[in-house]
């Protein structure tokens, strides 16, 4: 007949809150972490071991974690199959300090990614625990002083947890479930609201600079911008709308601008660079030679001239009409 070694039920192994690793890195678990760390734990899929420090290997294995269970805030565990020398020495106390060792939920050795997953439980001796607070181990006191060994034909198929710890950890899991959800559900307002957010940034720049290119055709009918220089402008003006108002004092006031609206008001303000009007006196349109010219002829022998020659427009203009006294 085969005996089963076993520890004390509901060992304290882990505790939510704010813990520093052997590495130096610093994780934070909430009890929520600790209920669905719990909830993941699959001795079929992956059962952990109870080692003697943080062996890399995991082994030896002097026992395995039965079952993991989150009440309130602390992590706690049921064993079996436990060595009786190992369990003879953390009834003595030499190493019944303990420190959980766990798989990070984007470990490619986690069995369930996304959540914490047990790796194995360290018992410590002079070595203090990575979470410290956790409670001594406490044993049965019998006439012996000794642990309690229950002889068993074989190992049940089934789990041996009561229908309180079952509803318990139905509840963690439902629990765990919820604020997965409720954390999905967030996040996806908030990914909605940032797209929207980005949808009307962009109409807005787009408005704006349709009003640039119609203020620069504008402009550039005004003879006050060169066609040359229409493009740049536009490109200007956009870049400009997203910049921050500029304060300044003046007449003893202070006073705030929009640089955008500031090159507009100096372009649509400035002396015509290039006049389309009547040069000669009394004519009906510019001269050229013996001819006159509309403002359209005008405008398109320059462009003409200007592409032909490789030359600005106002050079264009200038050697295209003949200017009379």
């Amino acid at each position: 007949m085969a005996t089963e070694h076993t520890l004390p039920p509901q060992i304290e192994i882990f505790r939510a809150g704010t813990h520093v690793d052997d590495a130096g890195n610093t994780h934070t678990f909430s009890p929520a972490d600790l209920a669905a760390t719990a909830a993941a734990y699959n001795p079929a899929l992956r059962e952990a071991p109870l080692t003697v420090g943080h062996p890399k290997d995991n082994l030896p294995a002097y026992g395995w974690v039965a079952g993991l269970f989150a009440r309130n805030d602390v992590l706690t565990m049921d064993t079996h199959q436990v060595e009786p020398s190992f369990a003879e020495l953390v009834k003595s106390g030499r190493i019944k300090k303990r420190s959980a060792s766990f798989y990070p939920p984007n470990s490619p050795n986690n069995p369930t990614p996304g959540k914490w997953y047990l790796r194995h439980v360290a018992f410590l001796g002079a070595q203090p625990p990575a979470v410290a607070g956790l409670k001594d181990i406490q044993f049965a006191q019998g006439d012996s002083d000794a642990i309690n060994f229950s002889e068993v034909v074989q190992q049940p198929k089934e789990s041996t947890m009561t229908e309180e710890d079952k509803a318990r950890l139905a509840k963690a899991e439902a629990d765990a479930k919820a604020a997965q959800e409720a954390k999905q559900a967030a996040e996806a307002e908030v990914a909605a609201a940032k797209a929207q957010l980005a949808q009307f940034a962009e109409a807005q720049a787009k408005e704006r600079h349709e009003r640039h290119v119609s203020f620069c055709e504008t402009q550039v009918k005004a003879g006050k911008l060169l066609p040359r220089d229409q493009a740049t402008a536009v490109a200007v003006l956009d870049q400009l709308a997203a910049a921050q108002p500029v304060e300044f004092a003046e007449a003893g006031t202070s006073k705030k601008v929009a640089p955008a609206d500031w090159l507009q008001s100096l372009i649509a303000g400035a002396a015509p660079q290039v006049s389309f009007g009547e040069f000669a006196p009394g004519g009906a349109g510019a001269q050229h030679g013996d001819k006159s010219m509309s403002d359209a002829e005008l405008d398109k022998r320059a462009k003409e001239y200007a592409a032909k020659n490789n030359v600005s427009y106002a050079e264009a203009l200038r050697n295209v009409v003949s200017f009379s006294a």
